[in-house]
């Protein structure tokens, strides 16, 4: 498993790409230090042999839509491939910014679908590079209740992954859930605003988490038994499915 280094002043990535036994991951440069800037950083994580995770920002900053975050990402990979650097196309890692849905702002709707359209073009436009982001980004707004976040990342990862080639993110594994795990009800009112169904789609997620908040607040006043019961079932259950229980879920 490689290092990744982790840094947002460059000297510090520096410093640790020249430390690094093996092959590090740095996170991250990207193209809002302008574009000579980016070419003298990759070209000596080039030198270094590291991977590397680039950002969706430019000159002009953030990329928010489908739309920008294929263009810059395009950008940086055909600078990166070309020579001088000639980075491995492989070693290429994009975050194309996950961003947070829900959000009461109508221009915020679209984002998690902007997302995953942008990963299936991306993977088209720039062969073999990877594609990663924060998924807790997505459904910041909706923090403290962690059935409907998890809700959430379930169906965007399944959309995301399984259906764009999204390869990778950075998630709470102790809490996924898997699609098939998310009640059938509440998976379409979390797909619909993952993927921008609806123009009522936010207040349906809200009234799920009122919803679920209150369920919340029912278990509680009844004990915390039934809740524990639940959480320590799967330690009953033999050996084989337990050790993959436990690789799944990060236990």
């Amino acid at each position: 498993v490689p290092f990744m280094i982790d840094s947002s002043k460059f000297e510090i990535v520096e410093a640790g790409v020249k430390w690094c036994q093996g092959k590090a991951i740095v996170n991250s440069i990207s193209l809002k230090v302008g574009e000579e800037k980016f070419k003298e950083q990759a070209l000596l994580l080039r030198k270094h042999g590291a991977a590397v995770v680039i950002m969706a920002f430019d000159e002009q900053g953030q990329a928010a839509s489908k739309a920008d975050k294929v263009r810059i990402c395009k950008r940086s990979y055909d600078i990166l491939v070309a020579e001088p650097i000639c980075l491995p196309p492989e070693d290429i890692v994009f975050d194309p910014n996950i961003l947070t849905i829900g959000t009461g702002i109508e221009e915020h709707n679209a984002y998690g679908v902007d997302f995953i359209e942008a990963v299936r073009e991306i993977k088209e436009l720039c062969p073999w590079a990877k594609i990663s982001g924060g998924v807790s980004n997505l459904s910041f707004g909706f923090r403290g209740v962690n059935v409907i976040r998890e809700s959430i990342h379930a169906v965007f990862l399944y959309h995301a992954c399984v259906e764009s080639g999204m390869d990778m993110g950075i998630v709470n594994a102790t809490e996924m859930l898997a699609l098939n795990e998310v009640p059938a009800q509440l998976r379409e009112v979390c797909e619909d605003a993952v993927l921008n169904k609806r123009t009522d789609a936010t207040d349906r997620l809200l009234a799920a988490t009122e919803a679920e908040k209150a369920a919340a607040e029912a278990r509680k006043r009844g004990g915390a038994a039934p809740e524990q019961a639940k959480q320590t079932t799967w330690r009953d259950l033999p050996i084989a499915e337990r050790l993959t229980h436990a690789l799944v879920k990060g236990v």
